[in-house]
Order: structure tokens, then C-alpha cells, then sequence
């Protein structure tokens, strides 16, 4: 949650990472990114038809470093996993609030 209010996300932004169709502030490239992150994590791997939209908004440096910034927070996600690492408060009431913990 922290992370994402630093770059500039709204509420609610946050909130619907998981359901995108809920918020209509997500540019075409926002949700772009957001499908290749999730099926770069849960696959580990991408359709030609993802680079290809990707292609349409960013160069080949940018989506190199975006496969890399998503493989860096997967690794990140799966040691902090790992040792159950506590999170920050704002993320704790969020959890809470959505019935998550």
C-alpha cells in the first residue's frame, strides 16, 4: 500500500488491483501492465499477444526492465513469504478491512 501511494495511486487504484474492470482511472498501458505482471507471476510465461500489446506502449528497454522489476518483486514476495515478515500498519487495516487476515 505504501509503495503504491509513493508513485502516485489512488485508493481507489489500490483497491482494484485485483479486479481492474472496478476502476476506471487505469489507462490502456496501466492495464496492460497489470495483465503482463500477473501472467508473468502465476505462469512464468508471456503470449506472444501480451508482448504485442506491450510493444504498442513501451520500447524493448522498458519491458525488459518491467520483466525484471516483476521477477525482482516476485523473488521479494516469496522470501517475505517465506518468513511470514510483518507489513505496515496501513496494509494490516487494509487486510483486515477486506476480510484478509
Amino acid at each position: 500500500m505504501m509503495l503504491g501511494r509513493s508513485v502516485g495511486l489512488t485508493e481507489n487504484e489500490l483497491r482494484s488491483m485485483g479486479d481492474t474492470k472496478v476502476c476506471d482511472t487505469f489507462s490502456d498501458a496501466d492495464l496492460c501492465v497489470l495483465e503482463y505482471s500477473e501472467q508473468l507471476t502465476m505462469n512464468n510465461i508471456v503470449s506472444d499477444e501480451m508482448y504485442a500489446r506491450l510493444d504498442k506502449h513501451f520500447s524493448q528497454e522498458q519491458i525488459v526492465e518491467l520483466s525484471m522489476t516483476v521477477g525482482l518483486s516476485a523473488m521479494v514476495n516469496r522470501v517475505h513469504a517465506t518468513f511470514k515478515t510483518d507489513v505496515d500498519m496501513d496494509t494490516k487495516s487494509y487486510l483486515a478491512s477486506e476480510g484478509l487476515v
